[in-house]
């Protein structure tokens, strides 16, 4: 019997110690936030958990833990984990710690934006050309979850935050890929090098037989990439052709190896956006390299309807259509939501922040595309100092209050879109909680 300390008792931290405790391990829980009697009542009440309380820090030693597993959202910084470094406790991600229990290989997918269509497009591809896949990590169900399911997995498939691959000790990735990369989470990463280098993490353990699938559309950081990978290199583009690799070209998806080409027909294709175009990319190229015909492929597409609080067509009232994007919790997602819609386009943006600087952001702002901007939120008034005097914009504490005076700024044909380029952090649990709020406020104001 081993001690562990699971460090966040969020929907991970729980997974991880329900896992733990279920091998027969003591497990000590730590959170910040998180109420003791909100965590689940079977771990809870379990004889070998115990929780532990800021009181309790100076306690710690490597003679009472031999491992601490921490989740995703508690920063490197934390002071327990400064103590755990102190007393020479190992730190590990929970995808660590389910990568040594695995018996089938791994599909990893990380970046800043586009992370979880792509996995679900990758498992939905795959599930319907008969593989079986594990679908989760980041986006829906933990990785370590997998290990206690009765299903024999042929694949699994994981979207991977910087958070999760911080602490990469031996995880290996039989298929990797770095959708895009933007600043973001530059609250957590001192810099944009950090950042870069927590994602090249996914990499860092693989073979010469695996995969690495790899954005050539963006020059300065791909060329900086590929020296550093030892497996196999598999471009993909959304812009321009390739020698070798897969692109787009008039609706097909191009694949092009040793000068044979084949292609991919994507008429059935319907989420809007280059940016869902470039998932495609990447999810095709995933699923061609794990032996998927083009034909099961083709016709995959016409039966995914992509996911929620992504772009997600909500309503139509009165000549008003409305737009749930609450997962755009960054700028460069914003953007991506902005350009696949058609204006007039009321944008409701705010939360809190993960940057102070939305100078880049905003210069892509067109009155000719957006109507108006309706802040709200923690950092509403900081990102005021940003927008142009060419769009007109308003202040709101919180959606209730925006819906409160709707009616009044919108006209037939305006689309509003929930894309707030913030965390939901400031007034919800999570972009969900702010999608599903957005949603009941539409109905609620019809």
């Amino acid at each position: 019997m081993m001690n562990y300390l699971v460090v966040g008792m969020g929907k991970t931290g729980e997974s991880t110690a329900r896992f733990l405790l279920n091998r027969g391990e003591k497990v000590l829980g730590y959170d910040d936030h998180k109420k003791w009697s909100d965590i689940s009542p079977n771990i809870l009440n379990h004889p070998a958990f115990s929780p532990l309380r800021p009181i309790d820090l100076s306690k710690l030693n490597r003679r009472k833990i031999q491992e601490c597993i921490v989740s995703p959202g508690v920063p490197s910084y934390h002071p327990i984990l400064a103590k755990c470094e102190q007393e020479r406790i190992p730190i590990v991600s929970e995808v660590e710690l389910a990568c040594r229990m695995l018996h089938f290989p791994l599909i990893g997918i990380t970046g800043s934006n586009g992370k979880s269509t792509t996995v679900a497009l990758i498992g939905h591809i795959l599930n319907r050309a008969g593989f079986s896949a594990f679908v989760g990590g980041n986006f829906g169900t933990p990785l370590i979850d997998s290990i206690s399911f009765p299903t024999s997995y042929q694949w699994g498939v994981v979207e991977l935050s910087s958070f999760q691959l911080e602490r990469i000790v031996s995880a290996r990735f039989q298929v990797a890929g770095i959708l895009n990369l933007s600043p973001n989470h530059l609250d957590r990463h001192n810099t944009f090098r950090d950042y870069f280098f927590q994602k090249r993490n996914i990499f860092i353990n693989q073979k010469k037989e695996d995969r690495a699938i790899v954005n050539f559309s963006i020059p300065s950081w791909h060329t900086q990439l590929c020296p550093m990978i030892r497996s196999s290199i598999i471009p993909v583009t959304g812009l321009g052709q390739l020698q070798e690799g897969f692109y787009w070209k008039n609706q097909k998806i191009v694949e092009r190896f040793e000068g044979k080409e084949r292609k991919i027909d994507c008429l059935n294709w319907h989420l809007p956006g280059e940016h869902n175009r470039e998932n495609l990319l990447f999810a095709t190229a995933v699923c061609r390299v794990v032996g998927v015909g083009v034909d099961q492929i083709e016709e995959s597409l016409s039966t995914f309807q992509g996911l929620s609080h992504r772009i997600q067509k909500i309503a139509e009232i009165n000549g008003v259509v409305f737009y749930d994007d609450s997962k755009s919790t960054t700028p460069a997602s914003t953007c991506a939501a902005i350009n696949s819609l058609n204006g007039p386009i009321v944008l409701l943006l705010g939360g809190r922040s993960k940057i102070k600087d939305f100078s880049e952001f905003t210069q892509y702002l067109s009155p000719a595309k957006i109507k108006m901007i309706l802040l709200f939120g923690e950092d509403r008034e900081l990102i005021q100092k940003f927008i142009p005097e060419s769009i007109p914009t308003r202040l709101f504490s919180n959606l209730d209050e925006i819906f409160s005076n709707i009616r009044s700024l919108v006209v037939p044909g305006d689309c509003i879109l929930l894309s707030p380029a913030c965390t939901s952090w400031d007034q919800y649990a999570n972009y969900q909680e702010r999608g599903e709020h957005f949603f009941r406020l539409v109905y609620g104001n019809s």
